[in-house]
């Protein structure tokens, strides 16, 4: 189902997502329904494609490699549809095609591992809901930015790893481990940083300083079950800390395709110190040869403040918190953990 956000006209060119469903007996319906994507595809003005799974013995899944059957029992070649059906949109819609990115629950969300994982260069970040790696080796060509989202309640793919609960007898392995697996595999200097930390709310962790000026960023919930955060309820407990949609959209429009390992801005951005932090009223960034693009934002993903800074930043009128800082370099993205007190 191809949705076509308001206002299109082909003399633009669009970013994409492609939305990729749970395993059930329905197909596009219960994503579309559960994520609001087809709201926000209006609203933020990008294509949206959801994309249906093969539909045996009255059940759709995609082949993401460990599961889920029936189309692993079938060896589907989902990879190969998904690459098919890329070349088809390209032809057939106004398509940005450095800004292509996929997004899932439960099932599609291990399918987007794989996609990150086997078509690297087609995609420029991936958002998987409620899912795990379950393709292996991790070998993808370039570095595909991730931001995934889970419940600590989940029990059909279990945060610290072990059997789904249910007839299918499904192993999924831990979040750390297949955080730890991606991060190594892109040379992460900073691992599982806590940027917030809420027992009675949410956790957030980034895997930063990566090649690729790749990100990897994760929210637990400790509410909600096997659902879409911040979505609705197709049976069980949605999380209503944060909404997946908001934040995936929000650090989708960040990211590319281009990237360079061996780009002088990484070293450029490598020596720059923002200083001081906590901070009273203004923001100082060191080394800076050029005006830098500049957002801050609270926790929850919303930018609060934006602009060009030649060295230093306002932020006397933000009210005591923790920001997230993103510096632009043109081909990279540098973030911090600011302090305003």
């Amino acid at each position: 189902m191809i949705h076509l956000p308001v206002g299109y006209n082909s003399i633009n060119k669009y970013p994409l997502v492609l939305a990729f469903h749970g395993g059930a007996p329905l197909g596009y319906q219960t994503i579309q329904y559960q994520s609001g994507l087809t709201k926000k595809s209006d609203s933020a003005s990008f294509i949206l494609v959801y994309p249906e799974g093969v539909k045996i013995a009255g059940n759709r899944t995609f082949n993401a490699g460990g599961c889920c059957a029936p189309s692993t029992t079938f060896k589907i070649d989902d990879v190969g549809f998904v690459n098919s059906l890329l070349n088809y949109l390209f032809k057939t819609s106004s398509i940005d095609t450095t800004r292509v990115y996929a997004t899932g629950f439960s099932n599609g969300s291990l399918l987007c591992y794989r996609l990150a994982n086997q078509l690297a260069s087609r995609f420029a970040a991936i958002a998987p809901v409620a899912g795990d790696l379950v393709y292996y080796p991790w070998s993808p060509i370039r570095e595909v930015p991730i931001i995934s989202f889970h419940s600590y309640k989940d029990q059909n793919v279990k945060y610290f790893g072990g059997v789904t609960v249910g007839t299918t007898g499904t192993y999924f392995p831990p979040q750390d481990s297949i955080f730890n697996i991606i991060s190594k595999g892109y040379k992460c200097k900073i691992l599982k940083d806590t940027i917030f930390h809420n027992p009675n709310k949410y956790d957030h962790f980034v895997y930063k300083d990566c090649y690729c000026n790749a990100l990897l960023e994760q929210y637990v919930s400790y509410d909600g079950e096997h659902s879409w955060p911040g979505g609705y309820s197709t049976g069980v407990e949605v999380s209503k800390q944060f909404s997946a949609t908001y934040l995936m959209w929000e650090f989708f429009k960040k990211y590319t395709i281009d990237c360079s390992k061996a780009s002088n801005s990484h070293v450029y951005f490598e020596n720059t110190i923002v200083f001081p932090n906590p901070v009273f009223d203004f923001v100082n960034i060191s080394n800076l040869k050029k005006g830098l693009n500049y957002t801050i934002s609270d926790l929850s993903g919303k930018v609060i403040k934006n602009g060009i800074t030649l060295g230093t930043i306002d932020v006397s009128n933000l009210s005591p918190a923790v920001y997230i800082l993103n510096l632009n370099f043109g081909d990279s993205l540098k973030i911090y953990k600011i302090i305003k007190n």
